[in-house]
């Protein structure tokens, strides 16, 4: 009879087991895009700015770089040694307002930003991958002081970059 109970235990952590490992539908994702199945490294050199953002593109280039870095599926390396070139380019950035006081004074802006990127292929400069006007925004509040509101915009303009980022690997990953 203690046998019985401890087999029955034992079926029955199993079955447990089984059913949430099994029914909840997850699983390992993999890279679907058949465009990268030989490329192993890529290359991510500075992005070119067309605003009148002084250092834009070293955020942007450095939000791409951390986003292949931290995936880990592509290894960031010199274009002399990449398979794959990442060019990005800011084409746009602007302000926009979004909320004033009572004074009429500005309280919040919100920052616009539209990106081109693309994939090539180091050795042939076929097209990978390719996306024009990606566009994203954030807030930022404003300060009374300069320097407090420059700070915000620079952590909006962060945020966006890291967001864009993330959206262009995931795409270029999956093969959208």
């Amino acid at each position: 009879m203690k046998l019985f109970k401890k087999n029955i235990f034992i079926i029955s952590a199993l079955v447990f087991v089984s059913m949430i490992f099994f029914s909840c539908g997850y699983r390992l994702a993999r890279p679907s895009n058949p465009l990268l199945e030989d490329i192993k490294t890529i290359a991510i050199p500075y992005f070119k700015n067309k605003t009148f953002e002084p250092e834009v593109e070293t955020i942007f280039t450095y939000a791409f770089v951390n986003e292949f870095i931290e995936s880990r599926r592509l290894q960031v390396v010199s274009i002399e040694n990449a398979d794959a070139v990442l060019y990005g380019t800011v084409r746009k950035l602007y302000d926009d307002t979004i909320a004033y006081n009572r004074d009429g004074k500005t309280m919040e802006y919100r920052t616009f930003v539209t990106l081109d990127v693309v994939l090539e292929e180091r050795s042939s400069g076929n097209v990978l991958w390719k996306r024009k006007k990606m566009m994203h925004s954030e807030e930022f509040p404003v300060g009374d002081r300069i320097e407090m509101s420059e700070a915000a915009k620079r952590a909006s303009l962060k945020t966006i970059a890291e967001d864009l980022a993330e959206r262009v690997h995931d795409s270029i990953m999956q093969g959208f």
